[in-house]
Order: structure tokens, then C-alpha cells, then sequence
């Protein structure tokens, strides 16, 4: 099914999306971690933050993409573009990234978030080591993105 999305229309919603689909993803983690329910508040501020301070670079990052993504009117066929992303996403190897705190592996249909070992992530996160996003979770950020 072709679902034509102005690139423009789609760095408009993407903020909004991503800070709902951030928010879902933590209150599931929350539901298979109870006691996370406390560090779930900073969980989304932190994310929130974060969103805020990226944006600009973000919708850079599109902008340079859709040159290879769009049409001569800046369309994109959304769910064309998302089934080939995640294919690449479910068939590349794992590879590590990171910058400060923020580290972890990408690949194979999982992105992890590794958690440092200290005794602060230890009282917000307990022994969960890592948070994990699957290819699961992008589909319902697709949902939110082109619906």
C-alpha cells in the first residue's frame, strides 16, 4: 500500500510522535519492571530533554535524507520507506555506538541501551542492564508517524 507523506508534514509530526512513542515504550517497561515505576517520571523527562535538545540536529539529518528519499514535490512513500528500513534494521549485524552516556548495540532487529553499572542506575533501574527496542516497537512508531 502506497502512503505518499509530504517529508515536510512528517518533521512536523515526528517530535509529537517520538515523545509519545518514548513515553509508551518506558510505561511497558515499567509494566515488566515494577520497580521502575519511580525512575519512569526521569525516564521521560530525561527522554523529553533529550528529544528537545536533538531536534534541530534531527531534522537536519532528515533534510540531508530526503534528497535520496523523496520525489521532485518532497513525497515520500512512508510505508515503502519504513518496510525497506526495517528489513536493513532486522538484517544488519550488530554494531556498538555511544557517546557519553549513551552507549549501546544496534542490529538484528534490536537496539540496546546499556546501562552503566553504578550504584545511582543500580537504584533507579535495579538489575536491568540494558533497555532493548525491537523492531516491534519501530512498527508502532510508524503507526504513530504516517497514520
Amino acid at each position: 500500500m502506497e502512503i505518499k507523506k509530504n517529508i515536510t508534514e512528517l518533521k512536523d509530526k515526528l517530535a509529537d510522535s517520538l515523545q509519545l512513542w518514548v513515553d509508551e515504550r518506558i510505561d511497558g517497561l515499567v509494566l515488566d519492571n515494577p520497580q521502575l515505576k519511580v525512575a519512569s517520571v526521569y525516564m521521560k523527562r530525561g527522554a523529553k530533554n533529550f528529544l528537545a535538545k536533538q531536534k534541530d540536529g534531527i531534522g537536519d539529518m532528515i533534510d540531508n535524507a530526503a534528497l535520496f528519499l523523496c520525489d521532485e514535490n518532497g513525497n515520500v512513500d512512508a510505508d515503502l520507506l519504513f518496510n525497506d528500513m526495517l528489513s536493513m534494521f532486522r538484517e544488519m549485524e550488530e554494531m556498538p555506538f555511544g557517546k557519553g552516556f549513551i552507549r549501546g548495540t544496534i542490529g538484528k532487529g534490536n537496539i540496546r541501551f546499556a546501562l552503566p553499572d553504578n550504584p545511582i542506575t543500580s537504584i533507579l533501574f535495579g538489575k536491568t542492564g540494558a533497555i532493548k527496542i525491537t523492531d516491534a516497537d519501530l512498527i508502532e512508531l510508524k503507526k504513530l508517524l504516517i497514520e
